[in-house]
């Protein structure tokens, strides 16, 4: 290897990360580095919010820290850009809202090099500070509400869809064409699916756990899925064979209700359809809600999480038929086409 070259490179994509950037800047500076050492590139989507001047703050503290610009704000194309400037063997993706533990990259190419997966990961443990992201972060821990990504899997080890961030060699990403910048959402579980379509394997560890701070509010809960939801429709039109019964369901769920809701409109008698298939859901989110409170004797929570969960379902239900409507009709909503956060 090239003495100027580093064994790994640590790509950060951020925007408006005022109130996190430098806790995730310092985090990534405590990891043990792996042997051939490794280097820190933050991809700045032209915060307006006091992140830059943070950015050039630290870069005082840390001489090796990159800065770029991201003029597209999007997160595929900080990614490339990473990429392209990158001086490592191996590209390590982080996220600024997550908490790493310091053996994190020397766990990561351990992984990588016993597997040859072209992606690994571990797995993200949500945590909260407010009680909203509290209950945020216990719904996330539902099947029902999230993939395996999300989920503590204990122990295991194996072969998955997706993985949080992920860790490849930089040469196989070049070869497989990098991240589609035409995904503003859910580029991660589209390059995933390419990197299986052509032959390669995707690793997940149980034994790598990572923090994640989720979304403070509703609000952006909301959004965030709302988005998510969107995107989804684009990764499946270009990847059918990916598709699952579980990327239907929260549209077939909202698309229901709206259907009996604006049929109840026009005939009264048909209220009581509506009522009970809203108490029906209710009642079955609520049960999994108490499921995933009352081992830990926190059924304060009780109540967001259930609001947690229908946020998440509502949020990505009405994203995918926005995803449909605006596929058929060949539109592109700014508000989903342009930025990533």
């Amino acid at each position: 290897m090239d003495n100027n070259r580093k064994k790994v490179s640590v790509l950060i994509p951020c925007r408006n990360e005022a109130q996190n950037i430098e806790g995730c800047i310092k985090n990534v500076y405590d990891f043990e580095p792996s042997e051939g050492g490794f280097e820190v590139i933050i991809i700045d989507g032209m915060s307006d919010d006091g992140t830059r001047d943070i950015l050039y703050r630290l870069k005082e503290e840390y001489n090796s820290l990159s800065i770029i610009d991201n003029s597209r704000r999007t997160v595929p194309h900080a990614m490339n850009l990473g990429i392209a400037q990158a001086q490592g063997e191996y590209i390590v993706r982080t996220d600024v809202r997550c908490i790493h533990p310091k053996t994190y990259l020397k766990d990561l190419i351990k992984l990588s090099e016993e597997t040859g997966a072209d992606n690994v990961g571990g797995v993200l443990i949500p945590i909260g500070e407010t009680y909203t992201q509290k209950s945020i972060a216990t719904a996330y821990k539902s099947p029902v509400a999230m993939g395996g990504a999300l989920r503590d899997r204990g122990d295991f080890v194996g072969e998955t869809d997706a993985v949080y961030g992920g860790c490849f060699r930089r040469e196989r990403l070049l070869e497989i064409g990098m991240y589609d910048e035409s995904m503003v959402r859910n580029q991660d579980d589209e390059l995933s699916f390419r990197l299986r379509k052509s032959g390669g394997k995707v690793i997940q560890s149980g034994n790598i756990k990572v923090k994640y701070f989720p979304r403070k509010h509703f609000k952006q809960l909301f959004k965030q899925f709302l988005q998510y939801g969107y995107w989804k429709v684009t990764v499946l039109k270009k990847h059918p064979v990916q598709a699952s019964w579980r990327h239907y369901a929260p549209a077939m769920l909202v698309s229901g209700f709206s259907g009996l809701l604006l049929a109840t409109l026009f005939n009264v008698n048909l209220l009581p359809a509506l009522l009970f298939y809203s108490g029906v859901y209710l009642l079955s989110v609520s049960v999994e809600s108490l499921r995933l409170t009352y081992p830990n004797r926190n059924l304060d929570l009780w109540p967001g999480v259930v609001t947690a969960i229908v946020v998440i379902h509502t949020g990505f239900g009405l994203g995918f038929m926005t995803g449909v409507v605006s596929r058929f009709l060949s539109l592109k909503p700014r508000y989903f086409e342009s930025l990533s956060r």
